[in-house]
């Protein structure tokens, strides 16, 4: 148990933000009648719960990573003219992209729309 543990900490460091939520034996039943099943106070829920036997615990099994098809983006072009100065070839989208990212502002590699902020004085 140890291992799976220190797996799914391994894991939960790869993500930028990571919420854990309880659930409440009521609301996860196939987890209770597991949980019953493994410290064997229920013999009747072998009939009702399946049962897969691991020949290799999954733990050792090599890592699968799924690929991802990144896409360009319309934020592509601005970031690309923010971080490095890049603009494209036509003047006319050089000009237009200058125009655009005179909105935006780039933040620890972050794209952000610049807002205004009122502060209201009352005497």
């Amino acid at each position: 148990m140890a291992s799976y543990l220190e797996k799914t900490k391994e894991a939960m460091n790869k993500f930028d933000m990571v919420t854990i939520i309880q659930v409440p034996r009521a609301e996860n039943t196939n987890a209770d009648a597991l949980a019953h099943l493994a410290t064997g106070l229920e013999e009747r829920l072998l009939k009702t719960v399946l049962i897969e036997i691991l020949e290799v615990p999954s733990i050792d099994k090599p890592e699968q990573v799924g690929s991802i098809v990144v896409h360009p983006c319309w934020m592509d072009p601005i970031i690309s003219f923010l971080r490095d100065g890049t603009l494209p070839v036509d003047k006319f989208e050089a000009h237009r992209l200058r125009f655009r990212s005179a909105r935006y502002f780039l933040d620890k590699g972050k794209l952000y729309k610049k807002g205004f902020h009122h502060q209201a004085s009352y005497a």
